[in-house]
Order: C-alpha cells, then structure tokens, then sequence
C-alpha cells in the first residue's frame, strides 16, 4: 500500500485536513457507503415518534436520512472537520431543533438529550478499543425496548464473506455482553462484499 494511500485510509478512523476532506467525500459519494447506511436505518425501522443517536455521523449522511422519519436526531462525531460537514448538510434541521451534532466520542460520550429509540453505528465498531465498554455506556442512554444496529462492512484489500461473517460475530458477542438482548445479526449482500449488522434490544 503507497504511503498516501495509507495516510488516506487513516483517516476514516479521525478525518482532518486535506486528506480528512477527501475521506469525508468518499463517504458521501462511494455507493456501498450510502447503501449500507440506508440498510441500517431500513433494519431500525424507524418511525415518526422515534429520538435517534447516531455514533460517528462522519458528513452527516445518515443524520440526514433519519431526520426526514424521526422526531429528533442526536449526533456524535469525535472529527471537528466531519461535524462541520454534517452541520453544512443539515443546517436546516439544526435550526428547526430536529437534529443537534455534538463533538465528542462514543468512549466518552458527552452530555445527550436521552433517553433513544433508535441508535446505529455505522462502520465505526472496529475503532472501538473497548466495544462491550463502549456499548454500555451507549444502553445506558436507550429506552428500554429501544433497538441498536452496529453496521460493519470489511474495507480491507482482499476482504471477503468470512471477514464479514467474523464481524458478525464480535459485534454480537459484544452486544451480549454488554447486556443488550434479542441479538440476532443480518448479513447485508452488497458490493464489493458484504456487509454485517448486528440488531439487539436494550
């Protein structure tokens, strides 16, 4: 892999700078990036009472979507670049008070406006140090009976079904052990492989 390639990659996990805005673009415009967002909120099933979080919004695609079929939608997004973006691409929702971004992670979630219906993640669990740490916490701010989707769709060279299959089944033991119940994981078919989310209940 070329070293701008690398530093490219890289970013996913904290876009900032130049190479930060050109990974903020990919995820806006690569297809299986919007498709495997658009499947997460279809598995939520979200409906018009609904108050969503949503755990690294990157530009703000998903707040977005949400905000157009629920009540309220909560972002938090530790990249200063990605929470101008989604501000950009919101602004309207923001200044109506449907949908407020915050600054911060999911390790350490700043002060929300729970309790959440819904929640997603969406190709960020794999930058979690701590996932059943991490999802704790996240409960903690859900309505009991509210739903959970982790979304992961392996972005590596050469990944195949048996790396999804494997994040299958990290992201529902994380679940489990985080006291999340009625896990149960959906293989998303997609290109160029598939993709995984793990649905539970809080």
């Amino acid at each position: 892999m070329s070293t701008v390639r690398s530093s490219l990659v890289a970013q996913f996990g904290n876009p900032r700078g130049v190479l930060g805005r050109l990974a903020g673009l990919i995820m806006v415009v690569r297809p299986s990036n919007r498709e495997r967002n658009r499947r997460t909120l279809e598995l939520l099933e979200l409906t018009p009472g609904d108050r969503v979080l949503e755990l690294g919004f990157g530009p703000g695609v998903s707040v977005q979507a949400a905000a157009a079929r629920a009540a309220h939608v909560v972002g938090v997004d530790h990249s200063p670049l990605m929470l101008r973006e989604a501000e950009r691409r919101n602004a309207r929702a923001i200044a109506e008070g449907r949908v407020e971004l915050h600054l911060g992670s999911a390790e350490r979630l700043p002060p929300l406006p729970g309790p959440f219906d819904k929640v997603l993640a969406v190709n960020v669990y794999m930058f979690w140090d701590e996932p059943a740490a991490v999802l704790r916490e996240v409960r903690g701010q859900m309505r009991p009976g509210g739903t959970i989707a982790l979304t992961l769709q392996p972005r590596q060279r050469g990944a195949t079904r048996d790396d999804t299959t494997a994040a299958a089944e990290r992201m529902t033991a994380s679940l489990r052990e985080a006291g999340f119940t009625a896990v149960r994981a959906e293989i998303l078919e997609m290109q160029p492989v598939a993709a995984a989310c793990a649905l539970a209940r809080a």
